[in-house]
């Protein structure tokens, strides 16, 4: 008797954990959260509608160029362009030597509201190229284009032969555009830049 009496009791026991174990089941639970983020692109296109390289550039001669921007990316964006002037050490020179103090005066229609110089030019003695970079002062959104940065560029008048013959005939003038996506932790195009660099 006193064995049954035991025997139920553990069976009672066992019958209040199986209990207690499938009780506690009903209190437990899991969840998880995927965040999906869309990501976007940043694409753009640099064109010079009007530009055809010359057979023999010469001074006072206005050649078109007009280099446009245009956001074909998925996201509005920051632009900046660098026009980088090669043969830099003589171009200066011949500039210095007939007083032009400013070489983006080669540049025409420049137009200042829309276009910001970043800074002063910089000048590579290895590469003996001189950079300018400007700035776009708007955001420039998804499909739309910026304004011409210039339209025309002109060796001026007042270089002679020495002058042309020091630059060289390889004289180059290369254009190239940046984007950066707009962020909320940046809100001007110089901040952009200075926030991510190169």
């Amino acid at each position: 008797m006193k064995k049954k009496i035991i025997s139920l009791c553990l069976v009672a026991a066992l019958a209040v954990v199986a209990i207690a174990g499938t009780s506690l089941a009903y209190f437990t639970d899991k969840d998880a959260k995927t965040n999906t983020f869309t990501l976007g692109n940043v694409d753009i296109e640099l064109t010079e509608k009007n530009w055809a390289t010359p057979a023999a550039a010469v001074p006072d001669v206005e050649y078109a160029k007009d280099p446009v921007v245009t956001n074909i990316g998925a996201n509005d964006a920051w632009i900046r362009v660098d026009v980088t002037l090669s043969d830099a050490a003589a171009f200066t020179a011949a500039a210095a030597r007939h007083q032009i103090t400013d070489l983006a005066t080669i540049f025409a229609d420049h137009d200042e509201t829309k276009w910001t110089l970043a800074g002063t030019p910089v000048y590579d003695k290895e590469a003996d190229t001189l950079t300018y970079s400007y700035y776009y002062n708007t955001v420039l959104a998804v499909d739309a284009s910026t304004e011409p940065l210039f339209t025309s560029v002109t060796i001026p008048a007042v270089f002679d032969n020495d002058d042309m013959e020091a630059i060289g005939a390889d004289f180059t003038i290369d254009v190239t555009a940046h984007a950066i996506q707009t962020a909320d932790s940046y809100s001007t195009v110089a901040g952009a830049f200075a926030n991510y660099g190169e």
